[in-house]
């Protein structure tokens, strides 16, 4: 068929995309946009994982360095500040050269900080190790974003971020459990080493699945070119002020609930960590499960 019948409209060229076709992706998201959000919440439940492991090991890593609350506030900081300072410089690298090169090289780099948490031998090794581990996890969020918008279209994103962030709150309220219940098994040095190692398989496998650039077919392709933030109108817009204050105070509490409550309820209230109620029914009902006699 030659190419005047086709732009006259008197005939069809299979070399064009087909309008239903599309339509019908949009309706039905394949399975590879399902795989990115498999990717990003078990990403989501990790960066938790490793971020919370700290306060349940914080009253022995204290105690084994002989760290003031001071320096183990310390400790702690540093990984605040480098997260906020670092999370733009993370977004705008995503921007630059891509979520996947991004994803994979900070995952491995809090992974790896993650590890050597289990092995600092004093106060400036562990804010170094902290900061860096900070530096790594200030990616994640924004590059796991970017892959929303290469991926899904503008109907699944809200829904993709809803699922996102239930997932990472709920891998911070089940990691306590499962530090306690590994701290079990491994000194809290050796529990550092094997949830750094988990954080290596993902970026590997992610790495090797993951591409940034999508088929015409599936979604639209994301806006090119450089993006202009408008950052006049949200520093002067009311509503941005008050998600930030709300934000904040919704943090302010949270980061006491993932750096101090162990601490605090083993020294002002006088529970060892394996003595809630919870955490001995969990560890008796892991045990039975994963015990060799049950198999």
């Amino acid at each position: 068929m030659d190419s005047a019948s086709v732009a006259h409209g008197t005939g069809y060229c299979p070399s064009l995309p087909n309008p239903n076709k599309q339509q019908n992706a949009l309706a039905r998201p394949p399975h590879v946009r399902r795989g990115v959000l498999r990717f990003a919440v078990t990403l989501a439940i990790l960066t938790y994982l490793d971020r919370v492991c700290i306060s349940q090991t914080a009253p022995f890593l204290q105690e084994e360095l002989v760290l003031t609350a001071g320096q183990m506030g310390l400790a702690f900081s540093a990984f605040a500040w480098a997260y906020a300072l670092f999370e733009i410089p993370g977004g705008w690298l995503g921007d630059r050269i891509g979520p996947r090169k991004v994803l994979m090289r900070v995952v491995i780099m809090w992974s790896v900080f993650t590890a050597a948490t289990g092995y600092v031998w004093n106060l400036a090794s562990l804010v170094i190790a902290r900061f860096c581990f900070g530096m790594g996890e200030a990616g994640c969020f924004p590059n796991l974003t970017k892959a929303f918008m290469i991926w899904l279209p503008h109907h699944e994103r809200t829904r993709a971020q809803a699922i996102l962030w239930l997932s990472a709150r709920w891998g911070g309220a089940f990691t306590p459990l499962l530090v306690i219940w590994v701290m079990s098994w491994f000194s809290w040095r050796n529990t550092f080493a094997l949830f750094g190692s988990i954080g290596v398989i993902w970026a590997f496998v992610f790495y090797r699945s993951f591409r940034d650039q999508n088929p015409p077919h599936i979604v639209a392709a994301p806006p090119t070119g450089p993006l202009h933030v408008p950052w006049r109108k949200l520093l002067s817009s009311r509503t941005v002020w008050l998600l930030w204050v709300q934000y904040f105070c919704l943090t302010y509490g949270w980061f006491f609930y993932v750096t101090w409550l162990p601490t605090y309820l083993k020294e002002t209230r006088g529970l060892e960590l394996d003595q809630y109620a919870f955490m001995l029914w969990l560890g008796n009902v892991l045990r039975e499960l994963l015990t060799l006699e049950t198999w």
